[in-house]
């Protein structure tokens, strides 16, 4: 008896590890967000939305397109913060179910900020690099951290966390946090993936 429920743990994690999940690369995002802004002196709470979307172009290469809208106001001032990044991606596994990433492309950021009679506009474009890592803990469990450097106006760098649960094997929700010196920006999206 001993022996048979050996083998049956055996043959289940040996199962398990063949049911986990690839880190995919094709998805469409869409989520909420709040973002914390230390803007000349005054600290704002914004929120908005998220959108994105990301395809495969090679096995691989992607590209993705990343989106946040957020506003509020604080002391009768109206602040805006928009980021806009496209970029080309490229994975490579180092691990079961770990991959490293890669991204260059494309950002936009605008800050739009107006109160007591004046308006003051930033509208910035440049570069950005993405490196860092994705992988699974359990096939239903998706973790990612990541370096995120723009190349504005002012440059700054982002550190990127994320975890996301599936509910099925193309439906999922998941938490974001990215800290820079003056910006946090925390968010929750479901995703699905195709």
């Amino acid at each position: 008896m001993a022996k048979k429920l050996i083998t049956l743990l055996v043959a289940s994690a040996f199962a398990s590890a063949a049911s986990a999940k690839d880190v995919g690369y094709d998805y469409f995002t869409a989520g909420w967000n709040q973002v914390d802004v230390d803007f000349n002196t005054v600290s704002f709470d914004l929120d908005g939305i998220n959108l994105g979307g990301s395809f495969s172009i090679l096995p691989e290469w992607y590209v993705k397109l990343d989106t946040l809208r957020s506003s509020g106001d604080e002391n009768g001032v109206d602040l805006d913060f928009d980021l806009t990044t496209i970029n080309a991606g490229y994975h490579m596994p180092m691990a079961s179910n770990i991959d490293f990433i890669a991204e260059l492309g494309y950002a936009s950021s605008d800050v739009d900020a107006s109160g007591f009679g004046q308006a003051n506009l930033i509208d910035d474009s440049g570069a950005n690099l993405l490196v860092g890592f994705r992988g699974f803990a359990t096939p239903e469990l998706e973790w990612g951290i990541n370096a995120q450097h723009f190349n504005l106006d002012d440059s700054s760098t982002f550190i990127n966390i994320e975890g996301r649960y599936y509910l099925t094997s193309t439906l999922s929700l998941g938490l974001k946090a990215s800290f820079e010196s003056d910006v946090n920006i925390y968010g929750i999206s479901a995703r699905f993936d195709f």
